[in-house]
């Protein structure tokens, strides 16, 4: 995913009129961002089929109240390519987001780094670990 389709995916989390169910911010992910929903023992799970693993994870019970999606694959071993290649990455979703929303609040905390916006009563957070580069969006539910 480019730094600008991360951020147009961020809005479109952010324009939801929250809160939503699961089964209806599924069903728009569907219907907007192409994604699609895979079933198992009768349950729908989100998934971004652009990417290995495909999984969006999505927390809350009656309503959401955060959505995780990987921005690039997960890498399988962790080696000087894939850190420069997750680590560039990062960078420039950063920085897209920082013109977008301003500066972050950055955290490192074992392996992982943080950025963080407030996104009027959302909040987003772009965090590179050693084999991955991620989204969460936490709804107003989640605050």
């Amino acid at each position: 995913m480019s730094p600008a389709e991360v951020w147009q995916t961020v809005d479109f989390w952010a324009a939801i009129p929250w809160p939503v169910s699961r089964a209806d911010a599924q069903r728009m992910a569907v219907e907007r961002l192409g994604w699609a929903i895979e079933v198992e023992d009768g349950l729908g799970f989100l998934v971004n089929p652009a990417f290995s693993p495909p999984a969006v994870s999505m927390s809350g019970i009656d309503t959401v109240s955060s959505v995780r999606f990987r921005i690039a694959d997960a890498v399988a071993g962790e080696t000087q390519a894939t850190r420069a290649l997750l680590g560039d990455l990062f960078t420039m979703t950063v920085r897209e987001g920082a013109s977008r929303l301003g500066r972050p609040s950055l955290r490192r905390d074992r392996g992982h780094t943080d950025a963080t916006w407030e996104m009027g009563q959302a909040e987003v957070t772009v965090t590179l670990s050693a084999r991955s580069v991620a989204v969460r969006f936490l709804t107003p539910e989640g605050r």
